[in-house]
């Protein structure tokens, strides 16, 4: 469908008294992604949680339960990621691409430089997130000598 699922394994430990209670618990979160290109941030809409857990049963279970739509509503009005980092290291690896195509081969000579990248949309399927970049630039070829006929 249309909606990205994170699970995310987490630690939990009470530390305030000496019980020092626990659990360990896999959250599931899900949402439909929607980027917002002029902040280059990915963003979670209709955020839905769900918990698994061996202690869901009993006292930390209830207030595990109880916590779920507070938790729901702080995910989806903070949970942000940016993906400038993500972007400048595109920008790198695209640089270096276009570095090895480079040529300055007998009778021709190939100039690329990426100026500037933006994220332009996601996709995704049950395996994979697809970040799609559109890049600006320049590319220069000269030739230099014929080949002789």
């Amino acid at each position: 469908g249309d909606r990205l699922l994170i699970s995310l394994l987490v630690h939990a430990k009470e530390k305030k008294s000496f019980f020092g209670l626990g659990a360990e618990a896999t959250v599931h979160i899900w949402g439909r992604p929607r980027l917002d290109q002029a902040a280059q941030t990915l963003r979670l809409a209709d955020v839905e949680l769900a918990v698994e857990s061996e202690a869901a049963f009993g006292l930390l279970g209830a207030a595990a339960r109880a916590a779920i739509p507070h938790l729901q509503q702080a995910l989806a009005d903070r949970m942000v990621v940016d993906l400038k980092p993500f972007a400048s290291n595109a920008q790198r690896k695209i640089a270096a691409a276009i570095a090895d195509l480079q040529k300055n081969e007998e009778g021709i000579r190939v100039d690329a430089d990426v100026t500037s990248i933006r994220l332009a949309s996601i996709a995704f399927d049950s395996k994979t997130l697809r970040v799609v970049v559109e890049t600006d630039g320049t590319i220069k070829a000269a030739v230099t000598a014929l080949p002789a006929l």
